[in-house]
C-alpha cells in the first residue's frame, strides 16, 4: 500500500513547523507566516499531492462541511433552491447532503437529529410548507441548537428564522403595471387544490383585493380547483370564452393557470398580450419564457432564496451570527416583461 502523506511530511519537506502547515491550510489566527513560507508550503503541497484528512479535521474542529438540504428533488422550487444552496455552500469549501423528504416529521426529527448530533452535518435548510408548521421540530431545533434556516415555512413563527418572499408587494407591483399597460380592470384567477391555501396564496388574494379596493374598484376573484389540462380542455375554452366578454385583464396566483388560459386562448383564436391580457404571479415551472406568447410574471427567486438560507445557515455554523437570531429574510419577486400584457403587431 503506498503510504499516505501527513502534514508531517509536508512541514519536513518545507523546513517548517506542522502548525505553519495548518496556518496555511486553515488561516489559524494568531499564526504568522510570510507569504514566502505559504508560497513553499503550496508548493510542497502540490508536489506531494497531499490531501486534507476531512474526518481528522472535523474532529479537531468540530465541523464536517456538510449542511443537510431536505425537499422533494421531484419539486421543482426545491430543486431550485438547491442550486442557489450549492452556490454558497461551493464558494466556502462545504457539501450539500440530500435528506429524504419521504418520512414522517418524526423520522425526520429522528434522522436529522441524529446526523447532527453525529457532527455529520453542521445545519440545515428544508422547503417547508408555512401551513404546516411542527412544534416538535422547532423544540428540537432550538434544544440542541442546530442551525437550521427554512425556505417559505414558518412564516410567523419567532422560533426558526425563514427566507421569505414579499408576496403583497408582487401582487401590488404587477398590478400596478397592469393597469399602466392595459388600463382594464384586472380580474384573479386563483387555482387551487384540495388542501386549504397556503400562506403565500392568502397573501396574494388578500394584496390583490386591498389594491382593488383601494383603487376604488370591486375585486373580481375566480377560484377554480386545478386539474390535468388534457382532461379540462373543453372546460378551459368555455371558461375563457365567458372571461372575454368581462374586457378585464387576468392576474392568475400561479403560472399554471396562465399557461392555462393561453392555450385555451389560442384554440379560440383570441390572440395573448392584444385580445386578451393576462399576467401570472410565479413561474415556478419556468416554462413562462417558452411560450408562445411568452407569459409576464412576477417570478419567485427560488435560486436566490436558497443561496441567502445557505449564506445565513453559514453565518450560523461559522459563529458569524448567533443561532439564538432568528429574523427572517424578506426578498422581491422579479417581474418578467415578455408579451402576454400589451403585445404589439
Amino acid at each position: 500500500m503506498v503510504k499516505r502523506v501527513t502534514s508531517f511530511d509536508v512541514a519536513k519537506r518545507a523546513g517548517v513547523s506542522r502548525s505553519v502547515v495548518s496556518a496555511v491550510l486553515n488561516g489559524t489566527p494568531g499564526i504568522g507566516v510570510s507569504e514566502e513560507k505559504r508560497k513553499m508550503v503550496l508548493e510542497v503541497i502540490r508536489e506531494l499531492n497531499y490531501q486534507v484528512d476531512a474526518q481528522a479535521r472535523g474532529m479537531k474542529t468540530g465541523r464536517s462541511h456538510c449542511l443537510a438540504a431536505y425537499g422533494n428533488v421531484s419539486n421543482s422550487l426545491f430543486l431550485q433552491v438547491l442550486e442557489g444552496m450549492q452556490e454558497a455552500c461551493a464558494s466556502h469549501g462545504y457539501h450539500v447532503l440530500l435528506y429524504p423528504s419521504g418520512s414522517s416529521y418524526e423520522q425526520r426529527i429522528e434522522g436529522l437529529l441524529d446526523l447532527f448530533l453525529q457532527r455529520r452535518i453542521d445545519g440545515i435548510i428544508a422547503l417547508d410548507r408555512p401551513h404546516k408548521v411542527n412544534e416538535d421540530w422547532v423544540q428540537a431545533v432550538n434544544k440542541h441548537q442546530i442551525p437550521y434556516v427554512s425556505v417559505e415555512g414558518y412564516p410567523h413563527h419567532d422560533g426558526v428564522p425563514s427566507v421569505l418572499m414579499d408576496y403583497e408587494e408582487s401582487v401590488h407591483r404587477a398590478l400596478n403595471f397592469m393597469w399602466k399597460r392595459t388600463k382594464r380592470i384586472p380580474a384573479y384567477l386563483e387555482l387551487h387544490h384540495q388542501n386549504p391555501l397556503g400562506w403565500g396564496d392568502n397573501e396574494r388574494r388578500c394584496a390583490y383585493e386591498r389594491w382593488m379596493t383601494s383603487h376604488g374598484m370591486e375585486p373580481v376573484v375566480y377560484s377554480e380547483e386545478d386539474g390535468i389540462w388534457s382532461e379540462r380542455i373543453v372546460y378551459w375554452k368555455q371558461w375563457t370564452e365567458k372571461f372575454m366578454a368581462s374586457s378585464c385583464s387576468l392576474l392568475t396566483n400561479w403560472s399554471r393557470g396562465a399557461v392555462y388560459v393561453s392555450r385555451a386562448a389560442q384554440l379560440l383564436g383570441i390572440q395573448v398580450g392584444k385580445d386578451i391580457q393576462l399576467m401570472a404571479c410565479d413561474n415556478s415551472e419556468r416554462i413562462n419564457q417558452h411560450l408562445f406568447p411568452a407569459i409576464t410574471s412576477m417570478e419567485v427567486p427560488y435560486r436566490e432564496m436558497g443561496l441567502l438560507a445557505a449564506q445565513r445557515l453559514l453565518e450560523y455554523v461559522e459563529g458569524q451570527r448567533a443561532v439564538e437570531d432568528k429574523s427572517g429574510i424578506w426578498v422581491k419577486a422579479l417581474l418578467e416583461d415578455r408579451e402576454s400584457v400589451g403585445l404589439t403587431t
